[in-house]
């Protein structure tokens, strides 16, 4: 079981004394909660949200081509039947209760994915980000604030649930991963290791995250009352295997490679791996979108003079793109900074957008600029509440996949699990009664004040820059001048 607060040291502060509806303060079952998030998508699902049409655009149809493949004419339904090397079987495994729902209704694609959505909106919402907060020793969550944080989802991300990509599924699946290590019942670190090898599986990025996962799988299994060590990571490592073995037998059976990782190449006989390819994306854009029309691309000019400068179009090595990157640490610093801006200036709630920005976009922007200002305020004004051990890894294991996005061709997407971790944060931890005693320190408040229009006013700022840069689509490969 979950240790209690009290075990952690720098536990939380008392609660503020804000007064606030007994109903608001109390946690709610996981049954309304459930409800509540199927009510709130359904709905908006009901009255036209989300994608419409008949099918999957971009990457979200090749996800579906990729899960009807999963069933021949000849050989029935097979995991070995899955031969993409840029993506991994459970990325078009996920997707296959979508065409299930299809199959049995037929109805349209945006339809079947916006039912299997709803399943994943209260998984993510409904239960797991409320039990990682409990299992961190961070307290119950209030339902006020929980709902405040179920909105806060929903006005940034909610469109993603009307898509068959992989990123929702895949940080859930992380999320259980890193919330059934906190459990004491050795079944919940069988579970554990399936989910960690299903979300590295659907997202390779998240191969970033394994270190700190093992490390809090570490620090679990030395707790009291966490008997049978030695089968707990048997059991870890046993869901590991059982995911990947079916990637190891497609690398053998389609490419002729004995690897229990997806190979991230557009094809097989690539050179050059993926993320490499990304690396000079990364470096000729501050930012890369796409509506249902056309690419959006936003052009970083130094980066593309670094290019012309050293003479290269493109990365030919990793050894390559280090060197150049030393030989100008101030230009990449400031390049990655606005990538990491860049990739949680969430603007509309969808992977691609699905339509024209309105008169609502700035308030959007000042919603998430105040969110996340709320959220790296609390991170950051008693640090050492966060940096008990487990809670560190944690944050580690959601931390550095979106390190790993920031180099490269940024998409919000990409920074996910930061900037949801962000709302997080500030929907449960930030209290505004500790600002109460600035009442009578007009000096402090005024500084307080000062630096909120610094924070919003550069936010903006920051971003009308990177939409001033948007390039006409040309067709052109990202690498192309």
């Amino acid at each position: 079981m979950p240790v209690s607060p009290a075990s952690f040291s720098g536990s939380p502060p008392p609660p503020t004394h804000v007064p606030t509806p007994a109903l608001l303060r109390r946690e709610w079952p996981l049954l309304v909660r459930v409800l509540i998030v199927l009510a709130l998508y359904g709905s908006y699902f009901l009255l036209g949200g989300g994608l419409t049409g008949e099918r999957m655009p971009y990457d979200a149809g090749y996800y579906w081509e990729t899960a009807v493949d999963l069933k021949s004419p000849t050989t029935g339904f097979s995991l070995l039947n899955f031969h993409d090397p840029t993506h991994g079987y459970c990325a078009a495994l996920l997707q296959f209760p979508a065409l299930i729902v299809r199959f049995i209704t037929h109805c349209s694609m945006p339809v079947a994915a916006k039912t299997t959505g709803l399943g994943w909106a209260a998984l993510l919402y409904a239960w797991l980000l409320p039990a990682l907060w409990r299992s961190m020793g961070l307290g119950r969550v209030a339902g006020g604030r929980w709902l405040l944080l179920l909105l806060l989802g929903f006005a940034f991300w909610r469109d993603h649930f009307s898509f068959t990509m992989a990123d929702m599924p895949a940080l859930s699946l992380l999320l259980l991963a890193l919330w059934a290590l906190s459990r004491a019942g050795l079944g919940w670190w069988l579970l554990a290791g399936l989910s960690l090898a299903a979300a590295c599986n659907s997202r390779p990025a998240y191969l970033a995250a394994v270190p700190a996962a093992l490390g809090l799988a570490t620090w679990w299994s030395m707790q009291p009352g966490r008997q049978n060590g030695v089968g707990r990571w048997a059991l870890l490592l046993l869901g590991v295997g059982l995911v990947l073995l079916p990637q190891w037998r497609i690398n053998q059976r389609h490419f002729g490679q004995s690897t229990p990782l997806v190979l991230a190449r557009v094809n097989p006989t690539d050179t050059a791996p993926l993320y490499l390819k990304q690396l000079t994306w990364g470096t000729r854009v501050l930012r890369y979108d796409t509506d249902l029309r056309q690419r959006l691309i936003y052009a970083d000019p130094a980066g593309l003079a670094v290019l012309r400068a050293e003479g290269i179009r493109e990365y030919s090595s990793y050894g390559q793109f280090l060197r150049i990157a030393l030989q100008h640490p101030l230009d990449y610093t400031v390049r990655y900074l606005r990538h990491l801006f860049n990739g949680l200036d969430v603007q509309q709630p969808a992977p691609y957008l699905i339509r024209a920005y309105g008169p609502e976009r700035p308030w959007v922007q000042l919603l998430n600029y105040t969110a996340l200002g709320a959220g790296l305020l609390t991170l950051l004004w008693r640090p050492a509440r966060w940096l008990t051990w487990p809670r560190a890894l944690l944050l580690l294991a959601l931390l550095l996949p979106c390190a790993a996005g920031i180099p490269t061709a940024i998409e919000c997407r990409f920074l996910l699990p930061l900037h949801l971790l962000l709302l997080a944060v500030a929907a449960l931890g930030f209290s505004p009664g500790r600002w109460q005693q600035l009442r009578g320190q007009p000096g402090r408040a005024l500084v307080l004040v000062l630096a909120a229009g610094l924070w919003l006013g550069g936010c903006f700022w920051v971003s009308a820059a990177t939409f001033r840069n948007l390039q006409p689509d040309h067709g052109k490969s990202l690498v192309d001048d």
